[in-house]
């Protein structure tokens, strides 16, 4: 029987965890603070060149903090893609429609489809969204319709969210840069900036913030004068682009660059109404702030992260979609969890489960923080927490 040493020999261990990193959204930073390892390490590893023969202590580790088995971790199978996601895959990449497009009225499913994603019901997007991209794709011709451009633009855009959210990082990037290419030929300058912020979360995820931050940067200077005059919803569009630029800022380290763009976010912000949310964007203050507590959050500055959490107001909180509420949560409970007060974790992570059970159990950024209080300082009701782990099939 081979030892654990000789089985990783025969994989690229490192390869796997950048794949498995991205895949979840994480950055190199990120991954280091949870392993309690200096960012150069990660790097290293990653690229092969610490540990070719990791112990079994620090396996345990990283899958308990990527959120996945030990053994998928090392097994030299890739785990298999949902088949859902994948459809929408096949159907972005497609050269022509993979389905009948028949009788779907495209405008009223893609309102259906970011209701249903502000919900927090993404399964329900991604089995909409393959005859949706069909359809609008079989409605475009050489004519180069605005209406129809702008319909495919906005389909892209919900996929590009959707398939990110749910961790097929490169999906989600090749649905944002087709959003972006479409919404550029309409040349409708908040839906480039909508289609922008979407590429640029997704390109991100994968790991290449440099590029994510390059769209975004190139956006503002290009679309930005124009779209600071086009009252609320010029606003909205450039406000999130400034906060997607700031999300890939972080993913840098560049924390100061990160801060200006939330600053500059808050700027804008404060020209719409308090309970804006144009195009469901959520773009309003409260917003802004929910950002800069998972920005100062990845910039491993987790007691600031906490800190603009606690100045979100409940009610303008309680406001907000139950997407930006689940991933508010989720994302403050990281900070907690990593600023070693692991009981305001868990009642984080309870206060998200009471709203959106299915998505808390499920999604990977919760499960890795339930995985990660399993693993480290564990808060003093270890009983609830072993029965979120058991609800969210997370073991310990």
């Amino acid at each position: 029987m081979p030892t654990t040493g000789a089985i990783i020999d025969e994989l690229d261990i490192g390869q796997r965890v950048k794949n498995m990193r991205r895949q979840r959204g994480m950055t190199q930073q990120q991954l280091a603070a949870a392993l309690a390892k200096s960012l150069p390490w990660v790097k290293a590893f990653e690229a092969g060149g610490v540990q070719s023969d990791p112990k079994i202590s620090l396996l345990k580790q990283l899958a308990t903090t990527l959120s996945v088995p030990l053994s998928e971790l090392v097994d030299d199978k890739p785990a298999a893609e949902h088949a859902f996601v994948e459809t929408v895959r096949s159907a972005l990449l497609a050269p022509s429609p993979t389905s009948d497009p028949a009788g779907v009225d495209v405008t009223q499913q893609t309102t259906y489809g970011y209701a249903a994603f502000h919900a927090g019901r993404w399964q329900d997007v991604v089995r909409l969204l393959p005859r949706l991209i069909d359809t609008a794709r079989a409605a475009e011709d050489s004519t180069g319709d605005p209406r129809i451009l702008s319909q495919l633009a906005d389909v892209c855009h919900l996929a590009a969210i959707t398939l990110t959210k749910l961790g097929d990082t490169l999906g989600g990037w090749a649905a944002g840069d087709e959003a972006l290419m479409r919404a550029r030929a309409v040349g409708d300058p908040i839906g480039v900036a909508l289609s922008a912020q979407s590429a640029v979360y997704a390109v991100t995820a994968t790991g290449r913030a440099d590029i994510g931050l390059g769209i975004a940067e190139r956006t503002i200077d290009e679309y930005g004068p124009e779209l600071s005059v086009l009252a609320e919803g010029g606003l909205s569009a450039l406000g999130m682009v400034h906060l997607k630029a700031a999300y890939a800022a972080a993913a840098l380290s560049q924390a100061e660059l990160a801060t200006d763009m939330i600053e500059e976010a808050r700027r804008l912000a404060a020209g719409v109404a308090p309970d804006a949310d144009y195009r469901l964007t959520d773009f309003n203050l409260t917003n802004v702030l929910v950002y800069e507590a998972s920005i100062l959050g990845d910039l491993g500055r987790y007691e600031a992260a906490i800190d603009a959490a606690t100045r979100i107001h409940p009610a303008a909180f309680a406001a907000l979609s139950r997407e930006r509420r689940t991933h508010h949560l989720v994302d403050t409970a990281r900070s907690a969890q990593r600023a070693g007060d692991p009981d305001a974790a868990l009642r984080l992570l309870l206060q998200a489960e009471r709203d959106d059970a299915q998505n808390i159990r499920s999604w990977a950024p919760s499960r890795a923080v339930i995985a990660a209080l399993l693993a480290g300082r564990r808060p003093a009701d270890d009983r609830r927490l072993r029965a979120l782990a058991a609800r969210a099939g997370v073991g310990g």
